[in-house]
């Protein structure tokens, strides 16, 4: 359990945890006492500090790739729309003959 955090859970001679809405019971409740302002971004900043960070060159690859499969998924649903449209034409033209 980190310091300074308190876990609140039902347990034998305790009345069962309240019901959350939409009807889940609550398993534990995490309580933790309020910190100041320059606590508060003294936390952050060492959350920050945990983020790895992807190099220039890992995001522009990702990026790349990101729009190579954005431009083949629409030319996939553009050639899926026009053989559907192509059907449903044929179909309605099948349709007006008669």
């Amino acid at each position: 359990m980190a310091k300074g955090q308190n876990i609140v859970q039902g347990g034998a001679g305790r009345k069962p945890p309240v019901a959350a809405p939409g009807g889940a019971p609550v398993a534990a409740v995490a309580v933790r006492k309020r910190v100041g302002p320059v606590q508060f971004l003294r936390e952050v900043r060492a959350e920050a500090r945990k983020v790895t960070w992807t190099s220039w060159k890992e995001t522009w690859i990702t990026s790349v790739m990101v729009g190579i499969m954005v431009v083949m998924t629409a030319i996939f649903f553009f050639g899926v729309d026009w053989i559907l449209g192509l059907g449903i034409s044929a179909i309605l033209k099948l349709a007006n003959a008669e």
